[in-house]
């Protein structure tokens, strides 16, 4: 079959962007059906493995796809026009909307009000989400798992050490606590040299582009470990926006197109405007760029090494705490009358009862949150 050209590359990433509401889910349906069943650029059991190392490593797992599969292609400028294709749209509309908010709508009353009803739906989703992360990281069957996670919501309440690097010393731990079953010795000396650093920086741009990177690097679980993380580092640690402003960029992001990743390019924007905006875009998304493009010839020795797999596996669990550590921390921010707390309940119905699509629900807690703020 004839190869497509890089023009036809980035075009077809760019409209899938431009389609892509409703969360990785439905993003990497859409990815299946361009690329396996319609344009047949990629057969299905090659989609599939893709699909599972990708959901092993760090980054947006949709945008990875889409590179992949432009790389299977065109080679590396192939994969790369597939994911800029892929991210620009949403780019784009966040860092507008990011400028269009703290000029105008963090100070209009009309704006909150209208982000009124999607704030609770944010906590529902997170909720949603953290359930499916659990399970696809089989958490809640193996006590090992379960400690990790319990261990990683404890340590972010009580210390205040680099949540990136507690991530890289849980995949550690994880091992010992296997190893230790098996009755095996492990030493120290077996950990990473990477996994025992953490870095530090003075400046707005360089904190900026070294904290994106580092997230970027240690996006297990997708996109809510990233919003996770910056919880933690962008509003806590750096001070760049205040809570309430960080949810409000949720809520804008939920109802943009493309990877909830790009939420990224609305903190950037707080920190340090539209350069800021730029910067945590390009090295959040350098590491997922870098490892499917260097990594795509080796994917299936990927999925082989037992070694990673175990040393993931517990950085996977202690996703899954920090994530839930997120949940309570969003929870009690948003949360503050009866009326958020139904939307909340009523939209959690809808997704584990109903099966409504992300996208729906949003939509549906924007209107019921209008409603109620008018009546």
């Amino acid at each position: 079959m004839e190869k497509p050209g890089l023009w036809t590359i980035f075009w077809t990433y760019t409209l899938i962007g431009l389609q892509g509401w409703g969360g990785p889910a439905a993003q990497i349906q859409v990815i299946h059906e361009d690329a396996v069943e319609k344009k047949k650029w990629i057969d299905n059991e090659r989609f599939k493995d893709a699909f599972a190392v990708c959901g092993m490593l760090p980054g947006p797992e949709a945008a990875e796809l889409c590179m992949y599969v432009g790389y299977r292609q065109r080679g590396i400028l192939g994969g790369i026009l597939a994911g800029l294709g892929f991210m620009l749209p949403n780019f784009i509309l966040i860092t507008l909307l990011a400028w269009a908010y703290f000029q105008y709508a963090a100070t209009s009353e009309i704006a909150q009000s209208l982000l009124y009803g999607v704030k609770p739906v944010m906590v529902a989703i997170v909720l949603f989400s953290l359930y499916r992360i659990a399970h696809k990281f089989g958490v809640l069957q193996e006590r090992k798992k379960i400690f990790i996670t319990l261990l990683m919501v404890t340590l972010t309440f009580i210390t205040r050490m680099d949540l990136i690097f507690l991530l890289l010393v849980m995949g550690f731990v994880y091992m010992i606590l296997v190893r230790s079953f098996e009755n095996k010795r492990y030493s120290i000396h077996d950990m990473p040299l990477w996994a025992m650093t953490s870095i530090g920086a003075a400046s707005v741009t360089t904190s900026l582009s070294l904290l994106f990177l580092k997230v970027g690097a240690l996006s297990f679980g997708g996109a809510y470990t990233v919003l996770a993380l910056l919880q933690f580092e962008a509003v806590d640690n750096y001070g760049w926006l205040t809570t309430e402003q960080y949810i409000d960029g949720l809520a804008i992001n939920e109802l943009t197109p493309g990877p909830l990743i790009m939420v990224a390019a609305f903190v950037g924007y707080a920190a340090s405007g539209f350069w800021g905006a730029i910067l945590a875009t390009f090295f959040i998304f350098l590491p997922a760029f870098s490892i499917i493009l260097i990594g795509a010839p080796y994917f299936d020795k990927i999925r082989e090494n037992k070694k990673l797999k175990r040393y993931l596996a517990g950085v996977s669990a202690a996703v899954v705490g920090l994530i839930a550590s997120f949940l309570i921390r969003l929870s009690l921010d948003v949360f503050h009358d009866w009326g958020s707390v139904m939307i909340a309940v009523i939209t959690l119905g809808l997704l584990f009862k109903l099966k409504w699509k992300i996208w729906q629900v949003f939509l549906s807690a924007l209107a019921l949150g209008m409603v109620m703020i008018l009546i």
